[in-house]
């Protein structure tokens, strides 16, 4: 069966079909309430959020493994059986691991739970166990700070970023084409990860490797540890602006989500990390991250016009 990209599928399940406190969940049309929502628990990979952010923040690390390769990443080994990965400053990447935590916050903004939940932490040196020439930087108190992002234990390659599937979910995701039904969440979660990826100013998502599925099979927006670079000079603007526009059709709560978003409202996600001396997000890359959000709308609303709310609202 073949299922036009213009055809809404109101019977499509949400990713991991979690409620969301920030709005409603993906894949509903209904609008989001005007006061308070009430809080509910959030979920990623059957686990609750909390519970995760609770053991990678503050669990003690009973064993290491540096598995980093373009990059200085470990793979902690926590008591408890919640393990994560720790992307520390370095000289070499700066304090990069920050998008890490900044992509996890935006992902909850715009209702979603797929990327890996990403919380700052501090490590020792004598925990880390590192060369005196190692690139991670210490604190005055020899600790490295860095991101703890959840370890998804079971992550298999998508092959969505080899060249075939790209001409393939290219097709999809154009205005008069059509998505066999069986691949209607799949179109849906690409579709939504060049959104966010173009949200993160993320540049990094087509290199290899990075657009990982989990055990049942559904994308895992991990890496994102290139994302809202400042400035965001015209070059990677266009190039991100030439990714999003691989997609004409959208999640309509996705675009919701991304329509509400303030700075107040992004600062207020932010400042939920325990880091209060260096935030997720500066002042700076949260204006960057809303000028892009009005380029998106732009771009959507545009669609809209052209092709109709029922064509390029698919989901």
């Amino acid at each position: 069966m073949i299922v036009p990209c213009a055809v809404k599928r109101r019977w499509f399940a949400p990713f991991f079909a979690v409620a969301v406190a920030l709005g409603a969940a993906p894949g509903r049309s209904q609008p989001a309430p005007a006061g308070p929502t009430v809080a509910v628990t959030r979920e990623f990979d059957g686990l609750s959020e909390a519970r995760i952010l609770e053991a990678i923040r503050s669990a003690p690390v009973v064993g290491r493994q540096n598995v980093g390769s373009t990059s200085v990443n470990f793979h902690l080994h926590l008591r408890g059986g919640i393990d994560a990965a720790f992307k520390p400053r370095t000289t070499t990447q700066g304090e990069n691991y920050r998008a890490e935590i900044a992509a996890f916050r935006l992902n909850r903004l715009l209702g979603l739970s797929r990327v890996p939940p990403a919380i700052s932490r501090s490590i020792s040196r004598a925990t880390l166990r590192l060369a005196p020439d190692s690139p991670v930087i210490f604190e005055r108190d020899r600790s490295a700070r860095g991101a703890a992002i959840y370890w998804v234990p079971v992550l298999r390659p998508s092959r969505i970023d080899s060249a075939e599937d790209q001409v393939l979910w290219g097709r999809w995701l154009r205005q008069g084409h059509a998505v066999p039904a069986d691949q209607a969440q799949r179109a849906e979660e690409i579709s939504t990860l060049l959104v966010f990826d173009f949200l993160t100013g993320n540049w990094d998502r087509w290199s290899g490797a990075n657009v990982p599925m989990d055990a049942h099979g559904h994308l895992v927006y991990r890496d994102n540890n290139h994302g809202f670079e400042e400035p965001f000079v015209d070059g990677l603007l266009q190039r991100s602006r030439s990714l999003l526009q691989r997609t004409q059709c959208f999640s309509r709560a996705v675009i919701r989500q991304a329509r509400a978003l303030t700075e107040a409202s992004v600062r207020a996600e932010m400042a939920l990390d325990p880091d209060r001396t260096s935030p997720p997000l500066n002042p700076a890359q949260i204006r960057s991250l809303l000028r892009r959000r009005d380029l998106l709308l732009e771009y959507v609303d545009g669609l809209a016009r052209r092709y109709g709310e029922a064509a390029v609202f698919a989901w």
